[in-house]
């Protein structure tokens, strides 16, 4: 639990922070853009502090889980995975303010808002993510069957076996795709095609989702056949 007690005080400061900053952002922000880099939703600079209230919501329910519920939860998960969640999505709660730090202060309409640069943007959110899968990649073996999270098909919670081959390799499949990203987001930002980008998200969600699905299946028809 001592990791707890620094995540904790962690994003109760992001979450001032990003209450401070508010002040000093225009009354309109933007909230989302498309693929062409166009913003084209706006909202309230209020969102930015209430997006700051997720990774405290992750460790309130984390603590709650931990003192309160008596969850099954394995050391690993209770020391390391759930806090790093809440760590890796600190740095997601800033991208409304980055947006907002590309628009002038006397914006007032749709029309008004320029193009974000999107590149930018999808590069730091891959990099975020491909920290989160590598994150993982280190203490997803040891994961012990539970209610609540791993790699849970119907084939690794019906035999603890399959189950354990199935998270050791998952181990290995996300640590593969946090480095794929890795990869395809320096070859976006330097090429400035967000296709290469593309391409490194479904190599990495094939890594991360279907190839533990196909091979907890196989190893568990393997049992059958026994």
């Amino acid at each position: 639990m001592k990791i707890i007690k620094f995540v904790f005080p962690l994003v109760i400061l992001n979450l001032i922070a990003l209450i401070l900053v508010t002040f000093g952002l225009p009354d309109i922000i933007p909230l989302q853009i498309g693929f062409t880099g166009a913003v084209n939703l706006f909202g309230s600079r209020w969102y930015v502090p209430i997006i700051g209230i997720i990774p405290v919501f992750i460790a309130v329910i984390y603590i709650l889980h931990i003192y309160y519920l008596q969850t099954d939860l394995n050391k690993n998960i209770e020391d390391k995975i759930i806090p790093g969640i809440a760590i890796i999505v600190i740095p997601l709660t800033w991208i409304p303010t980055i947006l907002a730090l590309n628009i002038p202060n006397n914006i007032n309409s749709i029309d008004s808002l320029p193009n974000f640069p999107l590149i930018e943007l999808i590069v730091f959110i891959s990099i975020i993510i491909a920290i989160l899968f590598i994150f993982i990649s280190y203490y997803i073996e040891n994961i012990t069957p539970n209610r609540h999270m791993g790699i849970r098909t119907p084939w690794t919670l019906k035999n603890e076996f399959v189950w354990k081959k199935t998270h050791k390799l998952g181990s290995y499949t996300f640590m593969i795709a946090g480095f794929i990203l890795l990869v395809y987001a320096l070859t976006t930002f330097i090429s400035k095609n967000f296709f290469y980008a593309i391409i490194g998200w479904i190599i990495a969600i094939f890594l991360v989702v279907v190839v533990p699905i196909i091979y907890s299946y196989y190893e568990y028809s393997k049992l059958k056949d026994y």
